[in-house]
């Protein structure tokens, strides 16, 4: 039996209560439903490595698209754009230029778009920092490199993924820290202590705390009661491998390898017979 597609079964059992679905529709009933809760959303389109010129248009032209079905539907959303889906990874001047493309419907529509600069230097995005209506998506550990480079934008999306709390108040040290460069901060896919960390101290309404499509509604309901700025990125699309992979926690893929062994030793023994 050919492994491939029991992995991606398997993970995709997994990840699919955190991706709104295939297409844009579903993404948008999504995004509504959290608005009937007073919760903002994030939305981004799911897709594989791009290495080509047009396939790096035909996602510009859905990212387009995707800004002006959230403009004429009144939803309360902004659009999370990876620059490597745009052709960074061919050349940061294709990226570049699609994601003016971009950013001109976003102006014209009143739909504020983040810009996610994994894989780029700091150096080389100043340019996107300048534009309006744009804020800068970065590791957690680069947004001093960026501010240093001038790019300081006006908002600024920080990404915790695989990140241990290395004391009580880590993050509270790192707000602190970068909102003398950047007004506005969102914290995205924070791990439950540093959650805990903001919710107790005063800048819990100073900075939003961006939760993945999935997690608990009930402890995105605390925060709010709290007091604290929230919001829920959404992504959907067909490729979702390469999202599920990216953003799937250690024990799921603890639990994928454990399930392929099994599924792999009950083969074997069929086979025996």
């Amino acid at each position: 039996m050919d492994p491939e597609p029991i992995v991606e079964r398997i993970i995709h059992r997994l990840v699919r209560k955190h991706i709104a679905g295939t297409t844009m529709d579903s993404a948008l009933e999504v995004a509504r439903n959290l608005n009937s809760k007073n919760i903002p959303a994030s939305l981004t389109f799911l897709s594989s490595n791009v290495t080509d010129r047009a396939k790096a248009k035909y996602i510009t032209t859905t990212y387009s698209e995707l800004v002006r079905r959230i403009a004429r539907s009144g939803i309360k959303a902004g659009v999370h754009v990876g620059l490597e889906q745009l052709g960074s990874g061919i050349g940061s001047d294709i990226a570049l230029e699609n994601f003016k493309e971009i950013v001109e419907v976003g102006n014209k529509y009143g739909v504020f778009l983040w810009a996610d600069t994994d894989g780029m230097p700091a150096s080389a995005i100043s340019p996107i920092a300048k534009m309006k209506g744009v804020g800068l998506v970065v590791d957690r550990n680069k947004a001093a490199d960026y501010a240093r480079h001038g790019a300081t934008a006006g908002a600024v999306k920080l990404m915790f993924k695989d990140y241990s709390p290395d004391g009580k108040d880590d993050i509270i040290k790192r707000i602190e820290s970068l909102k003398k460069s950047f007004p506005s901060i969102v914290l995205s896919n924070l791990p439950d202590k540093s959650v805990s960390q903001v919710l107790r101290s005063r800048h819990k309404s100073d900075v939003c705390m961006e939760f993945e499509f999935g997690y608990s509604e009930k402890k995105i309901g605390k925060a709010i009661k709290r007091g604290a700025k929230v919001s829920v990125l959404v992504p959907f699309g067909k490729d979702w491998i390469k999202y599920a992979m990216n953003n799937a926690p250690e024990g799921y893929m603890r639990f994928v390898a454990g399930r392929l062994l099994k599924e792999g030793n009950m083969n074997d023994t069929q086979d025996k017979r």
